[in-house]
């Protein structure tokens, strides 16, 4: 978990370059990942078992999108039999977000831990300390698997640990706004460059009887996990990144100010009403059926949106002459984030193979919808789909790619308080003022930083 500002290297620049070539064209691309295929980890192991007794796996996976369950129903089960045919493997789905670490939480206070599970920053550390994680970087190694990231190092942790592995695709998620072309036009409305000009913009949307924008709200999933980030980004990313390694807190005016954004926003009618109480797939539906001229979300959902002719994106707008969205870019994940096994399974070598054939089948989903990726599957791919070419052009160059707050500096206190009070804040009801006083009583009692 990366507790100060992440700015990438020239090594890890110069890995995004390089996989940001290898996008298929394929949307509907289902690659195999069956024993002997280069493109899966199994073959540096012919998925021989630990020995001839069939073992029971359990795992724990992740449930929050239509991504997530095309990877479970494209990929993972119709090859999982084939590519383990000595193990029996039990999935169960986990949610995400509060869902998933409670969850896992309770697992682990029972002594009952799934043998491989998806790992999250926001519940590692209670794992961790109870010895319920595998450093998985020896095994990983000797196996190989680990040579087949663009940059392993992205994988480690702070303390040069590896205790997930995952696509790599994360590193290439920030929010952004995406737009209706037509609804724009419709609206008279041009592509923003200001906030002041985002806020117009809306209010001649809603002129026309259109919803401006929508966005998740529910248990505060937005505010949390990328608005407030962006609101306080906008106007001052120096007070952001700081913000993220803790060295400010909610009392700084930047800070203030981008919590004021986020009270603006909602008072002017750029959200729909009830966005407190929407959640994530309602929200993406109010857009996808032209309900919403814009939608604020991460780029995980490119490759499903852009199947619409009429969709475009653009960054979020200026608020500052201290922000330039050419320079500076919010990222998602984190080292933790991934397919991670438990230190007290009964079958280690075979719970590593499975987290390695996990990772490879989000390797090959992403893949196949065309975004960028670290974990190389040895597929033959070809150049990316104009609107991720788009993405990708403006994203590898940004010299500043500053870590998502809510994975890299939150402790699971401080993570639920923020969803809280991120809800309460859509609501229209609750001041921007008493949100920044709040924030501030529990961002100083944070534990985070002490570890």
């Amino acid at each position: 978990m990366v507790r100060t500002v992440k700015v990438l290297g020239t090594s890890l620049m110069a890995g995004m370059l390089l996989v940001s070539a290898g996008c298929s064209t394929k949307d509907e691309a289902q690659p195999s990942i069956t024993p002997g295929n280069s493109s899966t980890p199994a073959a540096t192991t012919e998925n021989k078992p630990a020995s001839d007794k069939k073992v029971k796996l359990r795992v724990v996976t992740i449930t929050t999108d239509e991504n997530r369950n095309n990877i479970m129903e494209k990929h993972i089960k119709p090859n999982v039999a084939k590519a383990f045919p000595n193990v029996e493997i039990e999935f169960e789905p986990g949610g995400g977000g509060e869902d998933m670490a409670n969850k896992l939480k309770t697992f682990n206070a029972a002594g009952d831990m799934p043998d491989v599970f998806w790992n999250d920053a926001g519940y590692f550390t209670p794992l961790n300390s109870t010895g319920s994680i595998m450093d998985l970087t020896s095994p990983i190694t000797k196996d190989g698997f680990l040579n087949k990231y663009a940059v392993p190092d992205a994988l480690k942790h702070v303390d040069g640990k590896i205790y997930s592995i995952s696509s790599g695709a994360d590193t290439y998620f920030t929010p952004v706004i995406f737009y209706h072309k037509d609804m724009f036009e419709q609206a008279g409305v041009q592509v923003p460059k200001t906030f002041d000009e985002f806020i117009e913009a809306s209010k001649k949307l809603k002129g026309k009887g259109m919803v401006p924008a929508v966005t998740p709200g529910k248990d505060g999933w937005g505010p949390k996990l990328f608005l407030l980030q962006q609101m306080i980004q906008i106007g001052d990313p120096q007070a952001m990144a700081d913000l993220v390694s803790n060295k400010t807190d909610f009392n700084n005016p930047a800070v203030k100010a981008g919590v004021s954004r986020i009270e603006r926003m909602v008072k002017e009618g750029v959200f729909p009403e009830g966005i407190a109480n929407l959640d994530y797939g309602p929200a993406n539906e109010m857009f996808t059926n032209k309900k919403a001229a814009m939608y604020m979300m991460f780029t995980w959902e490119l490759p499903n949106l852009a199947k619409d002719d009429t969709v475009d994106f653009f960054p979020f707008p200026s608020a500052s002459d201290k922000y330039d969205p050419t320079k500076h870019v919010q990222f998602w994940g984190s080292p933790l984030n991934g397919y991670a096994v438990s230190a007290k399974t009964k079958h280690p070598e075979e719970a590593v193979k499975l987290a390695e054939f996990l990772a490879m089948a989000d390797a090959q989903y992403f893949e196949s919808t065309g975004a960028p990726i670290a974990l190389k599957t040895g597929n033959t791919v070809a150049e990316p789909k104009p609107l991720m070419k788009k993405f990708i052009s403006w994203y590898n160059p940004i010299p500043t790619k500053i870590a998502s707050l809510a994975l890299n500096s939150l402790d699971a206190k401080t993570s639920a308080e923020l969803s809280t009070l991120g809800a309460k804040l859509l609501t229209g009801q609750y001041p921007a003022d008493k949100f920044a006083t709040e924030m501030g009583k529990i961002w100083s009692e944070n534990t985070w930083f002490k570890k």
